[in-house]
């Protein structure tokens, strides 16, 4: 019968502090190893699992805080992950990202993806980058979940500093600056 990880890592914890005179180290790190890898392999499929209902959950809360969903990636490994491409359709008032944030006070991480998907948006306000202008978000759900903010080459000719200038200029991907 395969032992729990956890098992195995007492043992040799008491064989390290003494407490077990004789140990087979050799067979012990194979045990560990297998019933990690076993461990790891059950716990990807059922984290991507839970992520994604997690997610679907959330996406009605994202898309009434004025988001649209443009594209999902699924990363597989060790830590799975799931990203979310965002792009702005409108801002909403900070009235109603308090009703929004009230209704989901007790669903802790479609309040966390909320609240950062608000402190992303008003860091995107601040933010300047010579030649660059903002484009899309990305959200990360993994461990923690983490918003990018995206920012691409400004069309030529276009001062990024000057929003009458972003607003003529060239569209990145047939969309104006304002529709970002």
């Amino acid at each position: 019968m395969a032992r729990k990880l956890s098992e195995i890592l007492e043992e040799m914890a008491n064989a390290f502090r003494g407490s077990k005179t004789r140990q087979e180290w050799a067979g012990s790190t194979k045990e560990a190893a297998q019933a990690t890898m076993t461990g790891l392999r059950g716990f990807g499929a059922e984290t991507l699992t839970s992520t994604a209902e997690k997610f679907n959950q959330a996406l009605p809360y994202i898309e009434r805080a004025g988001y649209d969903v443009t594209e999902i990636q699924v990363g597989i490994g060790l830590s799975p992950r799931l990203i979310a491409d965002l792009r702005v359709r409108e801002q909403i008032s900070e009235e109603a990202r308090a009703e929004l944030l009230g209704e989901v006070a007790e669903r802790r991480l479609i309040s966390t993806i909320l609240s950062s998907l608000f402190k992303a948006a008003d860091a995107r306000e601040k933010l300047q980058f010579k030649k660059f202008q903002f484009a899309s978000l990305e959200l990360e759900l993994s461990i923690m979940p983490v918003v990018s903010l995206r920012f691409l080459p400004a069309p030529r000719g276009a001062l990024v500093d000057d929003e009458q200038a972003l607003t003529a200029a060239e569209p990145i991907d047939g969309e104006t600056p304002s529709d970002i």
